[in-house]
């Protein structure tokens, strides 16, 4: 259904329904974020019942055989039945959770957990649990930790020690998980069966979860609460979802072709030629101790493709005798430099600063070889944020000059700490970073009216996507006139996203208001006793009361609040006269039925595709602030663009290197674009670029 408003309200006139309220206490705050995040849960089921159909249809369609065809019919009939039924339990379970906060996992200090011994259907509940937790975790990393922080700031406010104070962990998507676990088992489901619907769920639960905790967020950072000690804390990245195989395979590679030789090189004694110094034929760290006394012009800062000392240093080593495993691993750093240094989207200055680095870079690698397969190893990091310096400050742009400084000074740091070359980067990157930060809030200034914008656009989208899907949720279960659900669409949809957009989120006025809603559609329905309908007749005069204070907020006129009221009263008084007769039909699509394969096959096919299927559409949204776009025609201008913002919705706000041309686009948008060619996504990550280049040179060397 379309949202439609009532005559004389625009979409940019979401108006606030409330008077600015006195700044609420810590505890008051605390107690909010409680029955948010317990609302959200509270109508996860009802919202998000056809979104666990289509999975459960999807499932069902790759593995057809008879029990797990009685298994997700268990969960449908469950689903279709009682939806309600399901999130109250969640809910409650929740509440109960945050009565007597559980600590997942343990914190230090806790006690250990017993020792418990679990049937086989229990232990594949416990670890269907841990990895979807694990999984969500992991996915709202960026979301979950500036909420945190927040609740903790709040809760220091709230007493002036930490004693006693609950660890925002409580919030988390392991409680979540385990509260909805317990909730399947109040409801009759077989640990099968639960375990069956839990792998079904993680979609619309992760979405709920990231619309949460934005609105949450919100919702603390203009609470306006006195004296606040909440810093202001960057969002980290998401994880990235490339090939995290590539380094592996190259340290695979790296261990193969020691082992084929023993774990020892040729020893053929130990041989200079000048330019470095003898290597030892026990190890080829204890070689490099003279490293900084090469010669300084070995890297010619003006050379297009500067000096590779390491293809140099490999001869010496071989006739060095030193070990199969030291050479495989200079081996594998020479490679992997002569791909970064071959980059072209790396300008030559840049490069050369790189270049300074291959020395320590090897140390590192020969102390601790993971630095091939972590993407978050510090020397790593170092390089990759030296290549989006050459994106962000590219030569003749007017802060390259000082960008460079600031690089030569990181090199700097690792060049002059040979000892300790590990914290070494790590210092150096943290210096960088914070260089970086600041010039990312100056050139993000110009930009902050923009963003409010787009933040304000989003929270009505949600507002009125959440009010929609109360609304499609009743339509389907609680029979009602047609009129009466189009007048609804027009008229109670704008209000309840003025409610949102105005409490930042699900506060007191949109709970309320989904009340109501409720009470509506149940005052629709012809009562099944006498109580019933006593009841039902009280409850009319508060609803419509309700009623019509949300449709004045929207500027409703006393014509359209007529006709809006005709409708209801003209089905109410279906069963309150019953002599007047039904005057319109009622409307209804909900109608559970049993499933066949057959059935199961045509659900699934009519069923929307997974955003798995769609590479161009992932693509975009794993981007992250910071990353790089290119576009070809130039977009808006910009042949190359910076993320500049990234929003919960999808919203994606774009500028080049300084911030003052921009544009905005959705994933969708910018997933269209991919697909058509003229838009395409760079690896960002220098080092993994190159480590998926050298991957592939040792697989084509091995064939």
């Amino acid at each position: 259904m379309a949202c439609r408003r009532l005559i004389g309200v625009t979409p940019d006139s979401v108006k606030a329904v409330n008077t600015k309220p006195v700044p609420p206490s810590p505890d008051a705050l605390l107690h909010e974020v409680d029955a948010r995040m317990t609302q959200a849960l509270d109508n996860f089921f009802q919202r998000s019942r056809i979104a666990i159909q289509d999975t459960i249809f999807r499932v069902l369609a790759e593995r057809m055989d008879t029990p797990h065809i009685a298994t997700g019919q268990t969960c449908l009939d469950l689903l279709n039945a009682s939806p309600e039924a399901l999130s109250a339990a969640f809910a409650d379970q929740f509440r109960r959770h945050l009565a007597r906060p559980e600590t997942f996992p343990s914190h230090h200090g806790d006690p250990a957990p017993e020792l418990q011994l679990v049937d086989d259907d229990t232990l594949k509940r416990q670890l269907a649990e841990e990895k979807l937790a694990a999984d969500m975790t992991e996915t709202l990393r960026a979301d979950m930790l500036p909420l945190f922080r927040r609740i903790q700031a709040v809760q220091r406010a709230k007493l002036e020690n930490n004693t006693n104070l609950n660890h925002p962990d409580v919030y988390g998507p392991l409680p979540v998980i385990r509260a909805l676990s317990r909730a399947l088992d109040s409801q009759g489901m077989s640990p099968a069966c639960g375990t069956f619907l839990l792998g079904c769920v993680r979609a619309p639960l992760l979405d709920t979860l990231k619309h949460t905790y934005t609105a949450l967020n919100q919702f603390l950072s203009v609470a306006d609460l006195p004296d606040l000690p909440v810093p202001d804390v960057p969002r980290p990245p998401p994880p990235r979802r490339s090939d995290p195989d590539a380094g592996h395979d190259v340290l695979a590679h790296i261990r193969s072709a020691s082992s084929a030789t023993g774990g020892l090189g040729p020893a053929s004694g130990g041989v200079s030629t000048g330019l470095f110094p003898a290597a030892s034929p026990h190890s080829l760290v204890d070689s490099l101790t003279d490293w900084r006394a090469f010669p300084p012009d070995l890297v010619s800062a003006n050379a297009e493709t500067p000096a590779l000392v390491l293809r140099q240093l490999q001869q010496n080593a071989r006739q060095a005798g030193t070990g199969a495993f030291d050479l495989a691993i200079l081996d594998a750093l020479a490679g992997l430099f002569e791909f970064i240094l071959d980059d072209p989207a790396v300008s030559p200055r840049y490069k050369a600063e790189i270049a300074h680095l291959q020395i320590p870079a090897l140390r590192v690698a020969l102390i601790s070889p993971e630095f091939f397969s972590d993407d978050q190893h510090p020397a790593r990091q170092l390089i990759d944020l030296m290549g989006q310096f050459s994106r962000r400050f590219p030569e003749g742009d007017a802060t390259h000059h000082n960008a460079l400084e600031q690089i030569h000074t990181a090199c700097a740091t690792v060049l002059d700490d040979a000892d300790h070359p590990n914290e070494a980067f790590a210092r150096a990157h943290s210096a960088l970073a914070a260089w970086l930060a600041g010039e990312n809030m100056r050139t993000e200034a110009a930009l902050n009216a923009e963003v409010a914008h787009l933040e304000q656009i989003e929270r009505q989208e949600l507002g009125t996507l959440l009010a929609l899907e109360n609304l499609n949720d009743l339509t389907e279960r609680y029979p009602a006139p047609e009129s009466v659900l189009r007048r609804l669409e027009n008229a109670w949809v704008p209000h309840m996203t003025s409610l949102y957009v105005a409490e930042s989120g699900e506060g007191p006025d949109w709970r309320a208001a989904c009340q109501t809603l409720l009470n509506l559609f149940l005052s629709l329905q012809p009562p099944d006793s006498d109580a019933t309908r006593e009841a039902r007749l009280q409850s009319i005069p508060a609803i419509n009361a309700a009623l019509r204070q949300g449709l004045l907020a929207q500027g409703a006129e006393p014509a359209q609040l007529k006709d809006f009221f005709s409708a209801i009263t003209a089905t109410q008084e279906c069963w309150i006269r019953p002599a007047l007769g039904h005057r319109e039909a009622r409307v209804s699509t909900f109608t559970p039925q049993r499933i066949s394969p057959a059935q199961i096959e045509s659900f699934a096919n009519q069923a929307p595709g997974s955003q798995e299927n769609d590479p161009a559409l992932r693509q975009a949204q794993q981007l992250i602030e910071g990353d790089w776009v290119d576009f070809d025609p130039p977009y808006e201008g910009l042949a190359t663009a910076r993320v500049a913002w990234v929003g919960v919705r999808g919203y994606l706000l774009f500028c080049d290197s300084e911030g003052e041309q921009r544009f905005s686009l959705d994933c969708e948008g910018l997933a269209t674009e991919i697909r058509t060619g003229r838009a395409r996504i760079p690896e960002q990550s220098l080092t993994r670029n190159a480590m998926l280049r050298l991957k592939d040179s040792l697989a084509t060397g091995l064939s």
